[in-house]
């Protein structure tokens, strides 16, 4: 891959070599962080579970079909809707062809789109963040993100930089995603110890259609966005990693045996091409028992022996969902989801990468509601800031966005959680303290939240209002920030 070293006098050297590339896209291989993506070159930054893969180390599945359902908290909260919702992303992704029937361009390179009546309400599309989720999943990560790469930092005039996004037809290094030009400039925060190459789209006029990819999609900000389908460099990059001309040493997964004439002779690790194709399927559940319903799934594993390709019959046995979906609250960011510490490197320890995605995965859907910050270091702030989104479901057309929590209307206690944050920090739910209890009420009834330096005097912060769900309130802390204490009364 190409690696660009900058040093003083330089500067230039960004977009010329930029200019050089003749790819028009990109994307980019999802694994484990490798010792080298540290926390100071902004890899561990909380957006992504893991780092950048080079070609030939990605992490994927190697089974054909993989199952998910939902969790009691993630039905309470977001209902039938909800299940409609995450149930047509994944039908997306059910409906691409096999890798090898897969023609690029029938695929477009922008499929995101705007409902502006979402965005004045502040909600984010569950559809659309259950598919960039599951791409992430799926072995693909954000390719605007790492289309340029720090590989080292010593300060703004001596760095080294690497591209970790690759075409789709050719597989080399790009500085495209999906037909747009990329540059980039790097930053430094000393306070932090913190690099970055901040990339950006080379054309000041095209800069709105910039980082359209679904794996893009998990750093976005997403009020009012949503997908209609999967874009070019997706559907490249899915077809790179379940190709079966894309060999690599695997394992099976956990609890796969042998079926048939194989029950007591399998192979469990080989040289594997692609699965060409995988289906997701729901895996049923058991209202009265409270648990899901095991299914066994037997299927035909390819592995090559002597440069040759053999089969042999395997069976899964599946107990519980590979992805189970959830409604828990969990702190200030609209999701969270299993890391990569479970998946296999089958590389180890000299390289990074091939591996295996093994379950259990959750991915989890913060229960969003109302929220305000004050983000200023006078007291007191009685004039907050609104700053989170709501879940919403909604489309191209005229039809109003189902907000949820689905059971708002029904409800009588709204959640109330309490975050104290350092400065700066908005992003980070790690580095700070939380607290929260619940407001119990008539739906729609009225509470005020209060803060005090003396636990006498009472300053009237802002109203909350018994919707259901969640109310949040971030107070961050300065320096100059006096101890102060909150309460919520009803009105």
């Amino acid at each position: 891959m190409p690696i660009l070293r900058r040093t003083v006098g330089q500067i230039w050297v960004i977009i010329l070599l930029c200019l050089g590339a003749r790819s028009a896209s990109a994307f980019a291989l999802l694994g484990p962080f490798a010792p080298w993506m540290t926390a100071q070159l902004s890899f561990q930054d909380g957006y992504s579970i893991g780092g950048p893969m080079d070609i030939g180390q990605g992490y994927r599945w190697n089974v054909p079909v993989v199952t998910y359902g939902y969790d009691p908290s993630f039905l309470e909260y977001f209902g039938s809707n909800g299940v409609s919702a995450v149930d047509a992303a994944i039908q997306i992704l059910n409906d691409l062809p096999a890798a090898s029937s897969i023609t690029l361009t029938n695929y477009l390179p922008f499929t995101l789109r705007m409902n502006y009546r979402a965005q004045a309400q502040g909600l984010v599309d569950l559809k659309s963040a259950a598919l960039g989720l599951m791409i992430e999943q799926m072995g693909l990560t954000m390719p605007g993100r790492f289309v340029f790469c720090l590989r080292s930092f010593t300060n703004t005039a001596d760095y080294t930089v690497i591209s970790r996004n690759f075409d789709p037809e050719s597989l080399a290094a790009s500085s495209y995603i999906n037909t747009l030009l990329y540059g980039y400039y790097v930053l430094y925060n000393p306070y932090y110890n913190i690099a970055y190459a901040s990339p950006f789209v080379a054309d000041p006029e095209q800069r709105a259609g910039g980082f359209s990819a679904i794996a893009d999609y998990l750093s976005l900000a997403q009020v009012g966005r949503f997908y209609t389908g999967l874009t070019f460099d997706d559907v490249g990059g899915l077809r790179y990693l379940l190709s079966t001309n894309n060999v690599a040493l695997e394992n099976l997964l956990p609890g796969v045996t042998g079926s048939g004439t194989n029950a007591s002779n399998y192979v469990m690790t080989a040289l594997r091409p692609g699965v060409d194709k995988i289906t997701f399927v729901r895996l049923s559940s058991d209202p009265l028992l409270g648990q899901f319903v095991p299914t066994t799934n037997q299927y035909v594993d390819s592995y090559i022996t002597n440069n040759i390709v053999q089969h042999q019959t395997l069976q899964r046995v599946i107990t519980k969902p590979d992805i189970l979906f959830t409604g828990h609250y969990s702190g200030i960011q609209d999701w969270s989801r299993s890391g990569t510490g479970n998946w296999v490197n089958m590389g180890a320890p000299s390289n990074a990468g091939p591996g295996v995605i093994q379950p259990p995965i959750e991915i989890n859907f913060n229960r969003l509601g109302s929220s305000m910050a004050n983000m200023s270091a006078s007291y007191p702030d009685t004039n907050p800031d609104p700053v989170f989104d709501l879940w919403g479901s909604f489309d191209g057309t005229t039809n109003p966005p189902v907000v949820y929590p689905a059971t708002s209307t029904a409800t009588n206690s709204t959640e109330f959680h309490l975050w104290l944050l350092p400065p700066n920090l908005y992003a980070y739910t790690s580095s700070g303290q939380g607290y929260y209890w619940n407001l119990q009420g008539q739906p729609n009834d009225l509470f005020q939240l209060q803060t005090s330096t003396n636990l006498s005097d009472w300053v009237n912060v802002t109203s909350i209002t018994n919707l259901g769900g969640t109310f949040t309130y971030l107070d961050f802390i300065y320096s100059s920030t006096p101890q102060r204490y909150f309460r919520t009364i009803p009105q």
